[in-house]
């Protein structure tokens, strides 16, 4: 099983099937071979992993739990698409939180942390300029779990991470060239603020300026909601 899944032996051994199921189709969707609005055939995947139906619905039922798929009477399993509802309340969980999370953790982030935090907004210039959108959000999420994984709020953490995952995982969006420009610049800007040493405005900056629903609406029509392609 381990080599019709592409894993790590050891790390699928150590790990209840129920899970190995939940992180195989959260790859799948991450990859783009489980689109939102599609149906998953239960049957196809509980034959190609050669399991049981029972953990995979352990699994589907979870991803249902998370936000990620919708269980339909009658007619199966389907992956979520996103509304704009979706994304403006996944979008305020992550401002509050982050907002909420940086100031307890604040003192513990140094210089080093600082420095890997400039490194990833360089990875992020780097994958906006090679039009690499997958690159540039997953150095993005690296950014943040900086201070992030300082945190010993593991509840909050994980709300944090789920909601992210909605919103940057599916691999249909478009390159804003214009919005990832505004990313960096804004992680440097969070930055210098760390640096001053006011956890107050690093945190006030992040809550009402990074995070800021308004301010990005437009560019989250053109990420979420228009055709593909290049902006």
């Amino acid at each position: 099983m381990a080599e019709q899944w592409g894993g790590n032996a050891k790390n699928i051994i150590a790990k209840p099937l129920r899970e190995q199921i939940y992180e195989y189709l959260r790859d799948e969707m991450y990859r783009g071979n489980l689109l939102p609005g599609s149906l998953v055939n239960i049957n196809e995947i509980s034959q190609r992993l050669g399991i049981s139906k029972t953990p995979l619905r352990d699994a589907l039922i979870q991803l249902e739990c998370d936000g990620f798929v919708s269980i339909l009477p009658r007619r199966g399993v389907m992956i979520n698409t996103l509304s704009y509802d979706d994304v403006k309340n996944a979008w305020e969980i992550c401002r509050a939180l982050e907002a909420e999370i940086l100031i307890p953790v604040f003192d513990k982030l140094d210089e080093t942390s600082l420095r890997e935090m400039e490194r990833l907004t360089q990875e992020m210039r780097r994958a906006s300029d090679s039009k690499d959108t997958h690159s540039f959000y997953r150095h993005n999420v690296s950014f943040h779990n900086v201070f992030l994984d300082l945190s010993t709020n593991n509840p909050m953490r994980r709300i944090i991470q789920l909601n992210k995952q909605r919103l940057y995982d599916f691999l249909t969006k478009r390159h804003v060239v214009k919005w990832e420009e505004e990313h960096c610049d804004e992680h440097m800007a969070f930055i210098d603020l760390i640096r001053k040493g006011s956890a107050l405005e690093a945190s006030h900056y992040l809550k009402t300026h990074h995070w800021s629903l308004d301010d990005q609406a437009h560019y989250i029509h053109s990420f979420y909601f228009t055709g593909g392609g290049h902006e």
